[in-house]
């Protein structure tokens, strides 16, 4: 039945349990500050938002008769656990929660672009490969989604846009504010650019979800 798995379908999966790890990360230095607080918020996250799934191959976890809807109903699952999660967070732990996941998300993205760095097969000395690279880790939607657009690339800069966030709806389904979020993303992507080549910089120009047209990112070189 495996043979009906294509790479691209674990290539998403890869970035689902990505979601996963990161939580994990958020635990961990959660329970560094907000102490068994952190444990009983996450319990009651789970029970709501169902736990992660367990790390073993893909063909013993997929339905499948129904791939793409099980590959689709796990981003929902995992990004909507994540989202509840610091929001539950920053809710009972205050400011405290709020230093520390910006830190975390940071240190999360960074340790992850390190990964991609140690890959032979990314080039990471131009705006275009860190990009390839990033879209390989960052859980972005389906495949089919086609959320961004690159509209400028040169070696030293790499700009895409998106009309919609598509993380939104997940966010907002688990009570947090979209912008919360989108912050943290943000710093995710910025340590993620970092670690895999620190001659080079995110940014983001343009955010739909503060009322423009569109969100607009930059890689470049600093």
């Amino acid at each position: 039945m495996s043979a009906f798995i294509g790479p691209i379908h674990y290539w998403l999966y890869g970035k689902i349990r990505l979601v996963t790890d990161r939580e994990e990360f958020i635990y961990n230095k959660a329970a560094e500050v907000c102490g068994s607080t952190a444990e009983e918020l996450r319990e009651q996250v789970m029970q709501s938002f169902g736990v992660p799934l367990p790390d073993v191959d893909l063909g013993e976890l997929i339905d499948h008769d129904n791939i793409h809807g099980w590959l689709q109903r796990q981003i929902k699952i995992a990004e909507s656990r994540e989202a509840a999660f610091v929001n539950e967070l920053l809710s009972t732990c205050g400011d405290i929660a709020q230093a520390m996941l910006a830190e975390a998300f940071a240190a999360h993205g960074k340790q992850t672009g390190e990964q991609a760095k140690s890959q032979p097969k990314y080039n990471l000395t131009t705006a275009p490969g860190i990009y390839k690279a990033l879209n390989d880790y960052y859980l972005n939607g389906m495949p089919c989604d086609q959320g961004d657009m690159v509209v400028n690339s040169t070696p030293d800069s790499l700009v895409w846009e998106s009309a919609v966030c598509l993380q939104e709806p997940n966010w907002k389904r688990a009570g947090i504010n979209p912008k919360t979020m989108a912050v943290l993303y943000q710093n995710w992507l910025k340590g993620f650019v970092e670690g895999a080549n620190h001659e080079f910089s995110f940014c983001q120009i343009s955010n739909c979800l503060a009322g423009d047209n569109t969100s607009r990112y930059e890689i470049k070189r600093q």
